[in-house]
């Protein structure tokens, strides 16, 4: 099997370094203390994959092709478990020939045909049947269709082909001397490029004057066959593959192995991820710096970061929010709540709601044209539990009846701090299959629901078969518990 090129940055680096080098894959451009830790030259290569943090640090992107973010992938998959992966279904850069679906009613925008999906371009007054070469600007995870492009660009991994006769460079090369440099070379080159103008990206000014104009040389013939191909099909095809972004999820469950297998590399404190993933990067390090040292204080220098992390935690009275995240992405902000009680295994939050036989998916309580006043309705207590794989709510009617219980199948819960600026809060990936009990006339009806969408975050990628098969164990298993408590009353799963 051939070493792909890794670069690393960010909160997990080192725990990922070690899993990548034990599988494959060799690491460029690594930080120094990467590079000191595990004894590596610094290789001044372009990698074959990039990883860093994601904004809200709850995981990692990757950049790469396809085939290299399937590796990836499979790696973390096997080593850590319950690794959530969403890529998009086309690539972005990525240059199809497409055929004019028509316009799109939502959006106004024009819809093409590109083979294996459809994509949205701004109106250009294309008629139906019309064909033309689109690029992919932005990818389709967390959107319905990809955003296209017909202004096509050539990339590669130290520049780019540019539709217009221009010599540029990125931002991020700072050194004056070394974009002079570059800027002359490229305005040389571009003597030759015909129409095509040249972006010097990044990678660059880490290669030879020769090695670029190869490069460049490249990227002409690239465009020469995409254009040839396109001349050639008849039908909506690929005809250049970009890189893929992958969004990489870590939930508890990842992060707790991440902290075992960096306690094999350097000293590290109970929840190392999760105190950095919660803003505590500083006072990590600073702990860390000190067990290196002192090995023996580990403990106590442990307690002292969850007493301070302690103080931000959520109090009885005080806000909390729920961050509820699809396995597709898109996170859900629920009502807010209000603790009501710290228990030994976590708290009780207590929500109102207009009405809840919506959310224990009954038949309304109220016709469509009765306004009934916000917080004096029913509401809902939720058992929170961190690092459990369900969040128990029971609703309530206004008169505090019991109306129902509905059991989340979800990742292990994730409890916050206040970061200063909001309340704190609790968060999860949710499994989508659910359990639901609810009263009826002579006992109660318990139902497992949604597992076709379960079925549906599978063919997506989103999460494995195994994964969902444990996640179905789980709801299966609560099921059968409530059945025995129940006498054996049930509805059908859906």
């Amino acid at each position: 099997m051939p070493m792909m090129k890794a670069r690393i940055r960010g909160i997990y680096s080192q725990s990922l370094t070690q899993i990548l080098l034990q599988n494959h894959f060799e690491m460029v451009q690594p930080t120094p203390e990467v590079a000191r830790r595990f004894g590596l030259p610094f290789r001044n290569e372009i990698p074959d994959v990039d990883i860093w943090d994601r904004s809200d640090l709850q995981g990692i992107v990757a950049i790469a092709y396809e085939s290299i973010l399937n590796r990836l992938t499979d790696v973390l998959r096997r080593r850590l478990g319950w690794v959530i992966t969403r890529t998009p279904r086309v690539a972005k850069s990525s240059i199809y020939k497409g055929y004019v679906l028509g316009r799109d009613e939502r959006t106004g925008q024009t819809r093409i045909d590109l083979g294996v999906i459809s994509g949205l371009l701004p109106d250009r007054g294309l008629k139906r049947g019309d064909d033309l070469m689109v690029q992919i600007r932005a990818h389709d995870y967390g959107r319905k269709a990809p955003v296209l492009s017909s202004s096509i660009t050539i990339p590669g991994r130290a520049a780019v082909l540019l539709p217009e006769p221009v010599v540029r460079l990125s931002t991020k090369i700072k050194d004056v001397d070394t974009r002079n440099d570059l800027l002359n070379l490229g305005r040389k080159i571009r003597e030759h490029t015909e129409n095509w103008g040249i972006l010097w990206r990044t990678a660059a000014h880490r290669l030879t004057a020769e090695e670029l104009r190869n490069e460049i040389d490249d990227l002409l013939d690239t465009a020469q066959r995409v254009y040839s191909k396109y001349n050639d099909l008849d039908r909506a095809s690929l005809l250049f593959e970009g890189t893929s972004n992958a969004d990489i999820e870590f939930p508890s469950e990842v992060k707790e192995v991440l902290d075992r297998t960096r306690a094999k590399i350097k000293p590290t404190i109970d929840k190392h991820h999760f105190f950095k993933s919660a803003g505590y990067t500083p006072l990590v390090d600073l702990a860390e710096m000190v067990i290196e040292d002192r090995p023996e204080e580990r403990a106590y220098m442990t307690s002292k970061i969850e007493k301070v992390v302690g103080l931000d935690m959520p109090q009885v009275d005080d806000s909390i929010n729920i961050e509820h995240v699809k396995l597709d992405g898109r996170s859900i902000l629920l009502t807010k709540g209000r603790v009501v009680e710290i228990t030994p295994k976590g708290l009780v939050i207590r929500r109102q709601f207009r009405h809840t036989n919506r959310k224990l998916k009954i038949v309304q309580d109220y016709p469509g044209d009765v306004e009934v006043p916000r917080g004096e309705g029913d509401y809902a207590l939720t058992q929170v539990v961190p690092g459990s794989m369900t969040l128990v709510t029971s609703y309530f009617s206004v008169d505090g009846l019991l109306k129902g219980t509905y059991i989340n199948v979800n990742t292990g819960v994730e409890l916050y701090p206040s970061d200063g600026s909001g309340p704190g809060r609790i968060r999860y990936i949710d499994l989508e299959i659910d359990v639901i009990k609810t009263p009826s006339e002579e006992n109660e009806e318990i139902r497992v629901i949604d597992q076709h969408l379960l079925k549906r975050a599978v063919q997506r990628g989103f999460i494995t078969k195994k994964m969902a098969d444990e996640a179905r164990a789980k709801a299966n298993a609560i099921y059968e518990n409530l059945l025995l408590q129940n006498g054996g009353q049930s509805l059908s799963s859906s």
